[in-house]
């Protein structure tokens, strides 16, 4: 699904960051120590234990090697990051631990702040993986298009592909890094990022997740020093100001960050005021021996002055690899052969990316060439595009004809080469699409999704829309279910329309959409919701209509797996504000629903047409229109009663909006009306027979088996 618009406001700032709250480590942390009390006491025993040398790095002559994967969740958006900017973020990353950053000279080293003596050199570097964990050529970076993942609340759901995210890959020998579009901090400022400490939380978890806007310095980022901070908790380091000043007498190692040549600070502070001191005593074991003034130099802080660790850091950092098993793992030499870090570059994958792969005719997709690594060259063939061929690393592509189509890279690298095929790749959609008016009762569709007239989204690949015939709202037996009973974490399924043509109505018109529902809570607690979308440029971006939720969607509260039988448990839902701005030929509707360990929910009978067609479609075309068989083999037979003297055509199209088969064409009486036509030259798949006559049209949905 690509963008969303909604109404939102931006507020930026100097720092392009809110004051309130940047790092969600803290609400994580916190919720580990609820629910294991003793994980404190325990993190800060393990401080003294190594400011006292009980536990010690290991001696290693080699810098310490860490295997990356970065797990990209996006929205079809500027969230799908280039591989450029991801290495851009490492790059930045590597720069800091090993103090190359630029503005490494800026630490200070007066008498209040003496700090540069301790800025330290951590000797650990980050690499993208060469191998995956099937052993099979990668850059490092997997990617997926989920809505649901790519903008999430302050947990571990986007770390799961189940939930529509994507799985960490092996603790033991990778490092994982989720980005996203953003973070939901519960209305309270703005989380950039949030890591999970080494020593607690599960290994299916471990790692960072962060904002794509704070990955390296290029592309869609803002800059700044997200990555940095992240991956010094994750490696076992904490905020300067986590317990506060402590009190006189106290151990270094048992307040602030548990580090000794930290100063501690008593809450978050942004600035780089020179003075800054927070906390006048002097801590037990202090590496300074007096009140030294803030440290808002280190990279574990809030300031936008960040630029160091310290020794003491690094010996927690380096004494954490030698003592905590996966770390341990991680940085081995085993590991660095496993994923492929220590391999030279070759060329092992052909690889692309696409800005989309479903539009109308006559739109554009943009290609990039992905592959890895070392192409020198490379050659595109676009079956359907314009052009069909490219030698390009970016092309854009246009597409005039409806249908579906592969799309193919071939790389060299001068001496090897690798071809990427992906089969039935790009779906070009009819412009103009199906005519109105358009109903769907789904009594008569053998494929769904037919990827053509309609299209399901289910990020999580758990249970989606289905036609089902356990209930329908009027005139038929089947219906629209999502399967949604006690189906537990926060899901988002969507089932979207194709093309609609809307450009046959004059801006006067007032359109409507209508369409029935039945729904049960599971419980009086469920907030889920009912939304419905429309587009205007064939699903490039989508705004909202309608929002049904809580309460408004259903006082019932029902225990047991939801299944409508009578007429009275079925909602009618009309929606009229849609702008003549979206009377245009490639017109589409999205219904969204997002769960919250609920219950079933049913469509059925979903009508578009403009409101002046209530009191004149009937008058010349009746409801009683009959077409059989259907599914049909070889002939069709076609019954209208029309209450007019006038003239009609018949017409069959495809499901591409394209005219197959012209039936008839002249006058017809008042009356009952027969007409007959061969359909043995059709092609297998759904067609739509369009009557129309002098006011009015119908059109309805045939199927050739």
């Amino acid at each position: 699904m690509k963008k969303i618009l909604l109404l939102f406001v931006i507020v930026t700032s100097s720092m392009a960051i809110s004051q309130d709250n940047w790092c969600g480590f803290d609400k994580k942390m916190n919720k580990e120590f609820q629910n294991n009390p003793i994980l404190e006491n325990e993190m800060y025993d393990r401080f003294e234990r190594i400011a006292n040398g009980q536990i010690v790095a290991q001696d290693r002559t080699d810098p310490i090697i860490i295997p990356v994967v970065v797990h990209v969740l996006h929205d079809g958006d500027e969230g799908n990051i280039s591989y450029a900017q991801i290495q851009d973020g490492i790059r930045l990353l590597n720069e800091d631990l090993n103090r190359l950053n630029a503005d490494a000279a800026n630490t200070r080293n007066t008498t209040q702040a003496p700090f540069l003596p301790v800025a330290s050199t951590i000797g650990i570097q980050f690499v993208l993986a060469k191998i995956d964990p099937n052993g099979n050529c990668t850059n490092g970076v997997e990617r997926r298009d989920s809505p649901l993942a790519a903008n999430i609340g302050n947990d571990d759901n986007t770390k799961f592909y189940a939930n529509g995210g994507l799985d960490a890959w092996d603790r033991n020998k990778y490092f994982n890094v989720w980005t996203v579009n953003d973070i939901e901090n519960d209305g309270a400022g703005t989380i950039l990022g949030y890591a999970q400490f080494p020593t607690w939380g599960s290994a299916s978890t471990y790692g960072l997740i962060m904002r794509h806007d704070r990955m390296g310095e290029i592309g869609t980022s803002f800059g700044g020093r997200t990555l940095t901070h992240e991956v010094g908790h994750c490696l076992g380091l904490l905020h300067p100001f986590q317990s506060g000043c402590g009190s006189n007498g106290s151990s270094c190692s048992s307040q602030g960050d548990g580090i000794c040549d930290t100063p501690p600070v008593n809450e978050p502070h942004w600035s780089c005021a020179q003075s800054q001191n927070y906390c006048p005593q002097v801590p037990v074991g202090d590496a300074y021996g007096f009140d030294a003034d803030d440290q808002f130099e280190n990279f574990m802080s809030y300031s936008p002055c960040q630029n160091m660790f310290s020794e003491d850091q690094k010996s927690v950092i380096l004494a954490n690899f030698s003592s905590i098993n996966h770390l341990v793992n991680l940085a081995s030499h085993n590991t660095q052969t496993a994923t492929g870090v220590n391999l030279p570059t070759a060329l092992c994958k052909a690889e692309f990316l696409s800005s989309t792969n479903i539009i109308c005719v006559g739109s554009t997709i943009d290609f990039s060439d992905n592959s890895f690594f070392g192409v020198s060259g490379r050659n595109w063939t676009f079956n359907g595009g314009t052009p069909s061929s490219s030698i390009d690393s970016a092309t854009t592509i246009t597409y005039n004809t409806a249908g579906v189509y592969p799309v193919t890279l071939e790389v060299t690298d001068g001496t090897t080469s690798q071809t990427e095929t992906k089969v039935n790749y790009i779906t070009v959609l009819p412009n103009p699409g199906l005519a109105l008016p358009y109903h769907e009762g789904f009594e008569s569709l053998s494929a769904f999704p037919d990827n053509y007239t309609y299209f399901i989204e289910n990020d999580d690949n758990g249970n989606t829309w289905g036609i089902t015939s356990d209930a329908a709202s009027t005139g038929g037996v089947k219906s629209l279910k999502l399967t949604n009973y006690n189906v537990t974490g926060g899901t988002e399924d969507r089932f979207v329309s194709g093309p609609i043509d809307l450009s046959v109505l004059d801006a006067s018109e007032n359109f409507l959409i209508t369409f029935d529902y039945a729904y049960n809570k599971r419980t009086a607690g469920d907030l889920e919701k009912l939304r419905v979308y429309v587009s205007k440029d064939c699903g490039v971006t989508w705004s909202l209509r309608k929002n049904i939720q809580g309460d408004n969607l259903s006082t019932i509260t029902n225990s047991s797996e939801f299944v409508p039988t009578d007429k009275s448990e079925w909602t009618t839902i009309t929606i009229d504000n849609v702008t003549s701005s979206y009377y245009v030929s490639n017109f589409r509707i999205m219904f969204q629903f997002l769960g919250d360990d609920g219950n079933n929910i049913y469509l059925d009978n979903i009508n578009l047409y403009p409101q002046s067609w209530l009191s004149t479609p009937e008058s010349t075309i009746d409801n009683a229109i009959s077409v059989y068989p259907n599914p049909t083999t070889n002939l069709v037979n076609i019954n209208f009663v029309s209450t007019s003297n006038q003239t009609v055509t018949i017409d069959i199209y495809n499901a591409f909006g394209q005219k197959v088969t012209e039936v008839f064409t002249g006058d017809v009486n008042i009356g009952e009306n027969n007409f007959s036509t061969s359909t043995a030259s059709l092609a297998k798949g759904i067609y739509y027979i369009k009557i129309s006559g002098t006011s009015a049209s119908k059109t309805i949905k045939l199927i050739k088996n």
